[in-house]
């Protein structure tokens, strides 16, 4: 009876669709964690959803602590600061990818 009753409140039982593309995910993993990164690859093999990326950062690529006289950088280059907390606690993040159909605002 409940069963029944439910099924007629959210649309006759009629199968979902999904009305927007599945999210989008990139694991980043650090460089010193090889192992992992050739475990996910191989897991999500197949999976158009997921990428895996080893980190290609090298730290920040200014060395010298001379001042200069402007700067010359309109913002810092790495927009997303968790990642860099998470790389360094577990090893790993994941970052959820914008859908490629939704233009975006970055010019």
């Amino acid at each position: 009876m409940f069963a029944n009753a439910a099924r007629d409140e959210i649309g006759g039982g009629a199968p979902t669709t999904l009305t927007s593309p599945p999210d989008r995910f990139l694991f980043i993993v650090s460089r010193g964690n090889t192992k992992l990164a050739t475990y996910l690859q191989g897991h999500f093999a197949g999976d158009t959803t997921v990428q895996v990326v080893v980190d290609r950062r090298h730290g920040e690529r200014r060395q010298q602590a001379t001042a200069v006289a402007s700067e010359r950088r309109r913002a810092d280059r790495r927009s997303r600061p968790h990642v860099d907390k998470e790389l360094r606690l577990t090893s790993f993040a994941i970052v959820t990818l914008p859908d490629p159909a939704v233009p975006s605002s970055r010019p």
